[in-house]
């Protein structure tokens, strides 16, 4: 008879985001995230739901935060197996460790491979963070219970790792297949995956339920497995209702204000009230033209998550200077070309300073 296991990971509940505005709103849509992965394993009839680490932030979430989650397990009633992460890794004063647990979820609690048998030829394998970093856990692993091995782990795919990404508990496809595993459920990445070699897939990353950082690649889901005659099958289930879009708004040559912002409103046409939207204003601007970053928010953020925006704008006539045949216009122009955010002002003292003005407060 197949068994189906719903897999979750890099839920975040509780995390705080710095790129933009809304932060609460997008803290409840994360909790909403989680309820809806909790309703797909009921809905599929999952025998278990597995938590590839990562799921609330250690530093942040308190007795609120436990309540939500374990009400969610209890909800669910069927196994939980959680392999913890390094934003809550398993400590003695963690949510983990509380007293009102639910009886039938399960934490890999040590940085150590443990293993759950969930049916006469399928075995669960967990790897637990804990404060200290854990190494490879794969190194010198050695799976060997007979029928299908799934091991949960939160880790880093060392050879697929996003440009910018902390590593943690490092591995490779090829380590997971010398230690015997069938397939590596994991978390620590934001954007789903599924790695295949000749034998089926290897490893797989859920991705965040809803998106984190702005530049995410990949899915933002769970996945749902059907383990059936030694096969797995794997589903990609999408779960995010949110979006983090980055848009560039060209305003060059715009001649007055109500240009600027018909030309904001036209980028942002399809955008609504989930997305939460970073946009760079530039180009040359027509000089007194006011790219003011108060009224454009007022004006065309109001049906958005959150609307924030980087002014990288110049007046047309830097662009002019800039292609002078002297010292003033390599200046100006090595700045216009710089993504410094105080390139800006430096315009002005430049320009000014070639001029012979005083630099008024």
């Amino acid at each position: 008879m197949p068994t189906t296991i719903v897999h979750t990971a890099d839920l975040h509940l509780e995390t705080v985001f710095p790129e933009v505005r809304g932060g609460s709103a997008r803290r409840e849509a994360l909790a909403a995230a989680f309820e809806r992965i909790v309703d797909l394993a009921l809905a599929r009839h999952a025998d278990a739901l597995t938590v590839g680490g990562d799921l609330y932030e250690a530093e942040r979430a308190g007795p609120a935060t436990a309540r939500r989650i374990f009400t969610a397990f209890a909800r669910f009633g069927k196994p939980v197996f959680v392999a913890p992460g390094n934003h809550d890794p398993f400590a003695s004063r963690s949510l983990y460790a509380r007293d009102d647990r639910p009886a039938n979820v399960h934490v890999f609690a040590d940085a150590a491979w443990s293993a759950v048998p969930l049916g006469e030829m399928l075995t669960l394998y967990g790897f637990g963070h804990t404060p200290a970093e854990p190494g490879r856990p794969f190194a010198h692993a050695s799976f060997d219970r007979p029928g299908v091995r799934i091991a949960l782990v939160h880790g880093s795919d060392e050879d697929r790792c996003p440009p910018g990404k902390r590593t943690t508990a490092p591995f490779t496809a090829a380590e997971v297949r010398a230690a015997g595993a069938t397939l590596a459920l994991a978390g620590h990445y934001h954007g789903g995956s599924i790695v295949s070699d000749a034998a089926g897939p290897v490893l797989a990353y859920p991705g965040s339920p809803e998106p984190i950082k702005f530049g995410e690649r990949g899915e933002h889901g769970a996945l749902v497995l059907t383990v059936h005659d030694g096969r797995i099958a794997i589903e990609t289930v999408p779960i995010a209702r949110t979006r983090l879009i980055d848009l560039d708004v060209a305003l060059d040559a715009a001649t007055d204000e109500g240009a600027v912002i018909a030309r904001l409103e036209h980028a942002l046409h399809g955008c609504g009230a989930h997305d939460y939207v970073r946009a760079t204003l530039h180009g040359a601007v027509e000089a007194g033209t006011r790219v003011d970053r108060a009224l454009l928010g007022e004006r065309c953020g109001a049906g958005l998550g959150a609307l924030d925006l980087i002014d990288r704008t110049v007046p047309a006539d830097y662009a002019a200077l800039a292609r002078e045949a002297n010292v003033r216009g390599r200046a100006i122009a090595e700045l216009l070309a710089t993504d410094d955010p105080d390139a800006a002002r430096a315009l002005g003292f430049v320009a000014s300073a070639f001029d012979g003005r005083e630099i008024v407060a």
